[in-house]
């Protein structure tokens, strides 16, 4: 699927009297097409073998490994010997280079900041689904952080599309230190059975605390007269 050729050769084993004609098609051209859908022999060049180029046909579902066939039809030729002659098929398998996944990058080393500071991270399926793949998404600790979207669904037009997520921080007045939590992915749901059940990684983010220990003096007041 990544482009991938392959050739085979069609030669007649005897002279003909006429023209020998042999047409060509795929039984899947979702998988493979060819470079001639006819080879025409004639008495002069029976003997010259012709070339025919299969080129794999690229798709985005994870569909294996896939087998198909390039059919060569009956022979049309005024040569009672040839005229209706049927070679064999051709037998292909197109390598399939699509694999299933949820990517989300990035998955670590997020920072926000209890003063505002805000930070991303996005995710995309690494294949086309044939249904749609919802992830659901959730802050280990909505007291330091909450996301902008609590789901994400990708269908078979947007499944390439990256989608982004914003963390939010969440400002306490507490002085407790850099806190490190976690923005959960769930197990994808979906009809596709490749991905229902799939979980992507989790993402690890920190907020960093913007609160100090401070110490106040009070001095007292004394009244002289």
């Amino acid at each position: 699927e990544d482009g991938g050729t392959e050739t085979f050769s069609v030669v007649l084993t005897s002279q003909p009297d006429a023209n020998v004609t042999i047409d060509l098609s795929s039984s899947d051209t979702t998988e493979g097409t060819l470079s001639k859908s006819v080879l025409i022999f004639s008495p002069t060049s029976w003997k010259n073998p012709q070339e025919v180029e299969i080129t794999g046909v690229d798709d985005s579902q994870d569909d294996g490994d896939v087998p198909y066939s390039i059919i060569t039809a009956p022979a049309i030729s005024s040569d009672s010997n040839y005229e209706g002659m049927n070679a064999m098929d051709v037998l292909v398998t197109n390598v399939d280079d699509d694999g299933i996944g949820i990517y989300v990058t990035p998955f670590s080393g997020l920072v926000t900041t209890e003063d505002g500071g805000t930070d991303t991270f996005s995710v995309v399926l690494n294949s086309q689904p044939i249904s749609d793949v919802t992830i659901g998404l959730s802050s280990s600790d909505t007291t330091e952080g909450t996301i902008s979207k609590s789901s994400l669904t990708f269908t078979a037009a947007n499944w390439n599309i990256s989608q982004t997520v914003t963390i939010i921080c969440i400002d306490d007045k507490e002085v407790d230190g850099d806190i490190t939590y976690t923005i959960i992915t769930a197990a994808a749901t979906s009809a596709d059975p490749a991905y229902d059940g799939l979980n992507a990684i989790d993402i690890t983010v920190t907020n960093l605390d913007d609160d100090q220990l401070e110490f106040k003096v009070f001095f007292p007041v004394f009244n002289s007269e």
